[in-house]
């Protein structure tokens, strides 16, 4: 009688002492849509791909980057022992709801980069630069920017984007800043259901803003908006950005003053602009010689910038109407302006986390007086801010920043890069 008790009473304190582990249960998908595949990668496997893409070897973009023989082997000798030691990764491509720039429900894509068999340290979101069609993450199962999550044990999310990946039926979405920053919510929302259902896991709440170029006038609007929109209960940690058109109509009439332009951007962004903000250009009222003979195949994103800018030139003046560049009363101009100035990321938040801001002093592709006076407004709210504006190009102040942003990350890995003098 006193054994059949005794057992009977711990069983009881068991019961009630011990805690049941929490039944999990499913959320409902809103953004997600499906998976559009899954895949195993590896740091030694992005590198190769990152040097097919740039077209050059990592000496070689050390090199360019403004590292010397001495400072490049010892990076390259670093290099080479982190990636023995790095771990892998899951790829996830996946398609989510969301909206294009006319309001209309759309399904997009983007990639996601998850830690395999270990908790991530955080998140991190990259705008990417600007892709070809057929040509994006998705597309290719790869882009640049993984390397920053495979660098270390975070989730890095990399949208597609309007008009690239599974939406590419659709015109490129590229200054429209008010959809970028809701389309990358979307993302953000989506994967943050796909990962709680598919690995039990909720997203921790601060994450990452890095974005360059196109990207960096992107991931610059969706800090505004995740400051502003409290609701989607999305915090940022820090913010990398640097080389972007924040303000396109500055950077378009800097553009029309000086006639020329390394990288063809402009027939892109008409052509982007004409259709999500229903302009109705006659284009053949703007654009003539090669740009204009074949029409529209340079402006809607099935060739790249580069290859575009190689085959009709620098000069504006062989491919833009004359009375277009100098008439400011023209009236394709005064649309156009007008529209680009509506896109403009607007001056009226501050932000609560520090911004790492990067601008060239000559930037050959994007105006420099874009950073400028972006510098000068957060100067004027008294932001935490931090300018790193040198006198180099483009091309090399991506890799500065990349590489900044690494050391941010890791700053006593005993790995780390040596500075950039």
């Amino acid at each position: 009688m006193k054994r059949s008790f005794l057992t009977l009473f711990v069983f009881t304190l068991s019961f009630f002492g011990c805690e049941k582990e929490p039944v999990f249960v499913e959320i409902e998908y809103v953004k997600f849509n499906h998976q559009l595949f899954e895949e195993n990668v590896k740091m030694e496997e992005l590198i190769k791909k990152a040097s097919r893409e740039f077209g050059a070897t990592p000496r070689e973009m050390l090199l360019e980057a403004g590292y010397n023989e001495e400072q490049t082997q010892q990076v390259l000798e670093k290099l080479n022992l982190y990636v023995a030691l790095s771990k892998d990764h899951t790829v996830h491509g996946i398609a989510y709801n969301t909206k294009d720039p006319l309001g209309e429900s759309v399904v997009a894509s983007g990639l996601l980069y998850c830690p395999q068999n270990r908790l991530p340290k955080g998140v991190i979101f990259v705008y990417p630069i600007l892709k070809t069609k057929g040509n994006s993450g998705t597309d290719v199962r790869f882009s640049l920017e993984a390397l920053l999550a495979i660098s270390g044990d975070y989730i890095c999310m990399i949208p597609d984007g309007i008009g690239q990946g599974i939406s590419s039926n659709q015109p490129i979405s590229i200054i429209q800043h008010d959809n970028l920053a809701e389309t990358g919510t979307d993302f953000y929302l989506a994967a943050r259901e796909f990962i709680y259902n598919r690995h039990h896991y909720k997203l921790p709440k601060n994450i990452y803003l890095l974005g360059y170029s196109l990207g960096g006038s992107a991931i610059w609007s969706m800090a505004r908006y995740l400051t502003i929109h409290k609701e989607f209960g999305i915090g940022v940690k820090d913010i990398f950005v640097g080389g972007g058109p924040y303000y396109p109509d500055l950077f378009m009439k800097n553009i029309f003053e000086s006639r020329n332009s390394n990288y063809a951007s402009i027939p892109f962004i008409l052509w982007s602009l004409n259709y999500y903000e229903n302009l109705n250009i006659d284009f053949t009222k703007i654009f003539k010689g090669k740009l204009l003979d074949e029409f529209p195949s340079l402006c809607d994103g099935h060739k790249g910038l580069k290859d575009v800018t190689s085959y009709i030139g620098t000069d504006l003046n062989d491919y833009l109407d004359e009375d277009f560049l100098q008439n400011e009363e023209n009236q394709y101009r005064q649309l156009i302006m007008d529209a680009l100035e509506k896109n403009s990321i607007p001056n009226d938040w501050l932000p609560e986390v520090k911004v790492h801001l990067y601008n060239c002093y000559n930037d050959l592709y994007v105006p420099s007086i874009c950073g400028d006076k972006l510098y000068e407004y957060l100067r004027e709210v008294n932001a935490n801010v931090e300018y790193i504006h040198e006198d180099i190009t483009h091309e090399k102040m991506i890799i500065r920043m990349m590489i900044d942003f690494y050391k941010h990350l890791y700053p006593d890995n005993p790995y780390n890069l040596p500075k950039l003098y």
